[in-house]
């Protein structure tokens, strides 16, 4: 098949998890054989139309209004090469780049605006009273003028994980038969047990214990509760955070954390190959997310023998199993305690390690993700 991915991002620009899923499944796809197109936003002076380990790369401006002048013009963009060559079928990786498109497509839904909604107390997740507002205003109408027509008009859809395929079933009206699961995968070869005794000695932690977060932080990552239970851990426990920051987002946390700032270290975005090394490294990941169509650190965590710490919202549950803690989300006590029953049981700590480790291999590798979505593909031809 020869199949087209429309992906808000793709690398070397990485903005959310989602670019992650774009690369990894259209590697999954390439290895077994499938030739595949992607379409993405034009960022950094990227060029126009180029390849990246085999993948051919057409890139469209995406400009203010982000995802829905970009979806616009991936459309047009798409018309324009099925004029020259027939696509197997049509992927948009969020169901909302969607809308504009009247052909034969399959969408894979993550959130949806009736949780970023609710996620937050009843409320969207926010930095403020005018970013509440703005949210409110947002989201209701994306999920007005463009959710509701992109996900009705899909062939079929693809759910990462059970909690997201509940979601579009009980509040979008979406027979349960069209809505394939197809978890998402990672690269199990680079993400494994990777020790690097320097990296400990070099940040300077040698005789602490140390908690990892890796990720696009925003309000949605409940990163304050992360900060509140720091400064309910003992003084040796140390936290790296990796990634890049909503920065109105980063003075709430720099203020919540407060005292336990000193053992708060910002390393920045990292490198694919360097991910490993600082998941091997820490004796515990932490999540501390209220809403999630998957979170993909854990499991990248877990891949890597570290025990994650997650909460019960949405998809939380099914991504640590039971090789994992889950607690409640927005309660930082639950968090604390979490996290300080796996740094005082080694012998756990090391149990769940290795069943996370598991796990992965299982469930989680990018060659499977591939293999469930190809089935969804079949499934969409034929009805088609």
């Amino acid at each position: 098949m020869h199949i087209c991915l429309i992906s808000l991002d793709y690398k070397p620009y990485r903005s959310s998890g989602l670019t992650i899923y774009a690369e990894d499944l259209a590697q999954g796809l390439l290895t077994r054989g499938h030739q595949v197109t992607v379409l993405a936003a034009q960022r950094c002076a990227l060029p126009s139309h180029h390849w990246i380990d085999g993948v051919e790369v057409y890139r469209v401006r995406a400009d203010k209004l982000d995802w829905i002048t970009y979806s616009l013009r991936a459309v047009q963009l798409l018309a324009r090469l099925q004029r020259e060559r027939a696509f197997s079928l049509i992927h948009f990786l969020d169901v909302h780049f969607a809308y504009p498109y009247h052909g034969v497509y399959v969408a894979s839904i993550w959130q949806s605006f009736r949780q970023r909604l609710t996620a937050h107390h009843g409320g969207p997740y926010h930095t403020g009273r005018v970013d509440w507002v703005r949210r409110q205003a947002y989201y209701r109408v994306a999920r007005t003028f463009f959710e509701h027509r992109s996900v009705k008009n899909a062939v079929r859809l693809v759910a990462s994980c059970r909690s997201t395929r509940d979601e579009f079933v009980a509040h979008y009206h979406i027979p349960f038969g069209r809505i394939d699961l197809a978890v998402q995968g990672i690269n199990t070869e680079l993400f494994c047990p990777t020790p690097h005794p320097e990296l400990r000695k070099k940040l300077g932690l040698e005789h602490c214990r140390i908690l990892l977060f890796l990720g696009f932080i925003t309000p949605r990552t409940g990163m304050e509760y992360l900060g509140q239970a720091m400064c309910q851990l003992p003084e040796d426990v140390h936290l790296l955070v990796g990634g890049r920051w909503d920065e109105s987002y980063r003075k709430i946390f720099r203020k919540v954390v407060g005292p336990a700032a000193h053992r708060v270290h910002d390393i920045g975005f990292l490198r694919d190959e360097d991910r490993p090394l600082y998941y091997s490294l820490a004796d515990v990941y932490v999540s501390p997310s209220f809403l999630e169509g998957l979170g993909i650190t854990p499991i990248e965590a877990m891949a890597c023998g570290t025990p994650a710490v997650v909460t019960s919202a949405t998809s939380g549950p099914e991504e640590v199993g039971n090789a994992g803690i889950v607690v409640p989300a927005c309660d930082s006590r639950s968090l604390a305690a979490g996290i300080r029953s796996l740094l005082d049981d080694n012998e756990l700590r090391c149990r769940l390690g290795q069943a996370g480790r598991e796990k992965v291999l299982a469930e989680y590798s990018h060659l499977r993700m591939a293999d469930l979505t190809i089935q969804c593909y079949e499934r969409a031809c034929l009805k088609s």
